[in-house]
């Protein structure tokens, strides 16, 4: 993914026409953009069970006390 953003970088960084740059840049924004949404996905991927384990114990401790 890193390359196709540097490929698509090193193309609109030749590009001329405003148009095509408008959509490079689309481009560009859009795999960013993505691979930032997949970071995320993944820190609450690890992160969630974590914090239910701990909403749980809290509750039955609670529940308990």
């Amino acid at each position: 993914m890193f390359r196709e953003i540097e490929a698509l970088q090193a193309k609109l960084d030749e590009t001329e026409d405003e148009d095509e740059q408008r959509a490079l840049e689309e481009d560009v924004t859009g795999k960013i953009l993505w691979l930032c949404w997949c970071g995320v996905c993944a820190e609450v991927d690890e992160l969630l069970p974590k914090v239910l384990d701990y909403l749980r114990r809290e509750a039955s401790m609670r529940d308990h006390a």
